[in-house]
């Protein structure tokens, strides 16, 4: 792999600050970028932006970006990621050929796409499969459930680790519908943590779930919540190969969801 394993995008782009989305797996013809909550990695049809992952890196072709020739980067195709406040890893690729092969895997439903999540209140069941159909709501930005225009979908959750009051749970499906792990979740008696369109819950603060909890300084300061985001992270891709043996390739937690994880470990334990 040559020496840059990152793309770069400068301020003002896909955020305000520069930003550096690092590798984690590239191949031929294809890449897998490990993408930040609030960066867009494709066009969202209700939160309108100037560009996107695909539109930045496509028009830093154009401009002869030498980073993209050293990495022999000589097309850009978004095939599959997490929604714009979610967090994981997204897969594309870097060449017009490949680019197709993958969006016909894609839809002949040979990528697997598995999520991590947290859950709120205490599960009674440790396997739930959901496959109610989703289309895009005729006035409001969001997607419901419509037996008569919605598309298929189908998601398998299965309960990864209790705490008390919460849940880690994981979300499988070769399905690529918007929202559709948040839609499914809800239906299914998920709310995740942080989520305000679908479900009404609310970040996890230390104050509630240690015993002891002292603020910090002179107690003045705000608390800010363990994790102030969509608890919501694709964790691994899993899409066939051009000589047709299964790649998987898994994006680590944000840090601060990862401290979420660690602080309910410590402090909820079952």
């Amino acid at each position: 792999m040559p020496a840059d394993d990152f793309l770069s995008f400068p301020p003002d782009t896909l955020v305000r600050e520069p930003l550096r989305l690092p590798f984690l797996a590239r191949g031929e013809g294809w890449l897998v970028l490990n993408k930040p909550v609030g960066v867009p990695w494709a066009p969202d049809p209700w939160i309108p932006r100037q560009t996107d992952l695909v539109r930045e890196v496509r028009r830093q072709l154009r401009d002869g970006k030498p980073q993209l020739a050293r990495l022999g980067i000589g097309a850009f195709h978004g095939i599959v990621g997490p929604d714009l406040v979610a967090s994981g890893a997204v897969l594309c690729a870097t060449t017009d050929a490949e680019g197709a092969r993958l969006a016909n895997a894609l839809g002949s439903a040979q990528i697997e796409l598995t999520y991590r999540f947290v859950t709120m209140g205490r599960p009674t069941q440790e396997e739930i499969v959901c496959e109610l159909p989703l289309a895009p709501h005729a006035t409001e930005p969001r997607m419901l459930v419509s037996h008569t225009t919605g598309k298929k979908t189908a998601t398998t959750f299965r309960l990864e680790k209790r705490f008390r009051g919460y849940a880690v749970w994981t979300a499988t499906t070769t399905f690529d519908r918007l929202h559709q792990i948040r839609v499914h979740a809800a239906e299914s008696a998920l709310p995740i943590v942080g989520e305000s369109r679908y479900a009404k819950t609310t970040p996890i603060y230390l104050s509630e779930i240690k015993r002891d909890y002292r603020p910090a300084g002179d107690g003045t300061r705000v608390e800010q919540p363990l994790y102030g985001e969509l608890c919501l992270h694709l964790a691994r891709i899993r899409f066939p190969g051009a000589d047709g043996q299964p790649v998987s390739v898994e994006a680590p937690l944000p840090k601060p969801f990862a401290v979420l994880l660690k602080k309910l470990g410590e402090h909820l334990a079952i």
